[in-house]
């Protein structure tokens, strides 16, 4: 649904199409309508910081930047470039016909209005257990899908349930971010430290060969900590680590490569098993690839869930944490489990607001 490309050194996947496919094919059982306000997509060149100059030669059409310092090149750098290169060969993949140097206003914008428009969640939790799309309250529930509303460290409210896969995309750490914060205490997003995270029980919800996946930064501190000892202490070994990288709809990176400590046009995803699971399981293989067209609301991540079925059971129970979407049978569990689900992220045709729950389970605390 969202694979656009495959090959042994990784995937291309569009997170709009997978957003537009799944709730299509969704609506094509119902009465209803919504449709996925696309300009969150619209990334049509890199991003640059406001405050940098950049000049357009409108002539010549070309760009001028500031000159940033040289880095040395590693091999993670290397593959990646050499795998984009390789992807802007294939068709279909990238858009040859772009021309906007408007440094992606339009999905910028987009995401202004977005957070504008969406408030703070109670804690809250409930269920869609049909197998239809059900709208209320002005958020979008997809089928067979169940959300908790609540801080993460509550997770014991999810009882004896067991899981086959873990996702997490943790509130790491950030010094830009506790810079803002100290300008501005409302900007930026709450951090949770290392040991904080540590304190998590994992293992106790993961099956005997449970999957661990774990949306990383580039700080090799939050690596080695991950590695060395959240893992550790959640009974998990080390398999793997994947690498989101983000480009344009014309393939160019979103931002230039830099030295260790800055910032880069990719993400690291880790993985990791039971310490006590069955050697035979197959695991993701090292240093894999994902590329595609980023989503311009921060922490709107793409979705793993087809490219890892070869590594899961046939029916996966799925749990992600710190989730701020819901996905058909997962469970979701975050202080922003519904964020992604507002209705101001989708376009509506003559689509009726429910303002009963008949079809939503819930139990809402104020």
């Amino acid at each position: 649904m969202s694979v656009l490309y495959s090959d042994d050194d990784g995937f291309f996947i569009s997170h709009q199409m997978f957003i537009s496919k799944l709730y299509d094919t969704i609506l094509s059982k119902t009465e209803n309508a919504v449709h996925l306000y696309e300009h969150f997509f619209h990334i049509n060149n890199p991003f640059v910081r406001d405050k940098q100059q950049v000049e357009t030669n409108a002539e010549n059409n070309v760009k001028h930047k500031r000159k940033r310092p040289k880095y040395e090149e590693d091999e993670i750098s290397k593959r990646i470039k050499t795998f984009i290169s390789n992807l802007k060969n294939q068709q279909d993949i990238f858009s040859t016909s772009l021309n906007i140097l408007d440094n992606n206003s339009c999905a910028r914008h987009a995401s202004i209005k977005f957070y504008e428009s969406t408030s703070e969640l109670k804690t809250f939790y409930g269920q869609n257990p049909n197998p239809n799309l059900h709208i209320a309250n002005g958020y979008v529930f997809p089928p067979k899908c169940q959300f908790y509303c609540d801080n993460v460290f509550n997770m014991k409210n999810l009882g004896d349930e067991k899981y086959d896969m873990i996702l997490l995309d943790p509130p790491w750490t950030n010094k830009y971010i506790k810079r803002k914060k100290r300008l501005k205490r409302d900007e930026g997003y709450t951090m949770m430290l290392d040991q904080d995270l540590a304190q998590l029980p994992i293992s106790e919800f993961l099956t005997s060969n449970g999957l661990v996946c774990v949306w990383c930064t580039n700080s090799q501190n939050h690596i080695d900590s991950l590695k060395s000892i959240l893992f550790p202490k959640w009974n998990i070994k080390y398999v793997a680590c994947w690498y989101w990288i983000k480009v344009t709809k014309c393939g160019e990176f979103i931002c230039n490569f830099a030295p260790q400590t800055g910032k880069q046009p990719y993400e690291r995803i880790i993985f990791g098993r039971k310490i006590d699971s069955d050697t035979k399981i197959k695991n993701p293989e090292e240093n894999k690839l994902i590329a595609s067209v980023p989503s311009s609301v921060h922490s709107h991540k793409p979705p793993l869930s087809e490219i890892l079925i070869p590594y899961l059971p046939p029916t996966p129970k799925c749990l992600e944490l710190f989730a701020r979407y819901l996905l058909p049978n997962w469970t979701s569990y975050g202080l922003e489990a519904l964020k992604f689900q507002h209705q101001f992220l989708y376009e509506n045709t003559d689509m009726e607001y429910c303002n009963h729950k008949s079809n939503i389970k819930s139990n809402e605390n104020v």
